[in-house]
């Protein structure tokens, strides 16, 4: 009776090892794929925001302005960027965490990137001693 049990231990035990094995393989398949996938979808995501600032800076241009073709594939880009918007879930699992202090320094640097934009097109007015 002992050497049954002991048969049906070691038949579980390596049961469960295969089992495990299997089911670590097809984790990592099934995750290297979801990466894949993740890399491609935001790569995507840019060019489309790209794209979309590109066409925005077209259409705003004197000679197009108003055009309804280029009104229309304004809005049609917008609504695929609302659409690959719902997907940032999965494209964000791929990018690593950023830290608290280089989000800090990211906005600082855009902060005043814009207010030296703002700055050359500001003409004001001065006082002169004529």
């Amino acid at each position: 009776m002992k050497i049954d049990l002991t048969f049906w231990l070691i038949m579980a035990l390596t049961t469960s090892i295969v089992g495990n094995a299997i089911a670590f393989y097809y984790i990592r398949v099934v995750l290297a794929k979801l990466f894949y996938v993740g890399d491609n979808l935001s790569d995507l995501a840019d060019m489309v925001t790209n794209y979309r600032n590109h066409l925005k800076s077209v259409y705003q241009m004197e000679m197009f302005y108003g055009d309804e073709t280029l009104q229309h594939l304004v809005e049609h880009t917008r609504s695929l960027h609302l659409v690959l918007e719902e997907f940032e879930d999965v494209y964000e699992i791929t990018e690593p965490p950023e830290d608290d202090e280089q989000i800090e320094q990211e906005e600082q640097i855009n902060a005043e990137t814009t207010i030296n934009q703002e700055n050359v097109f500001y003409g004001g007015t001065r006082a002169s001693d004529n």
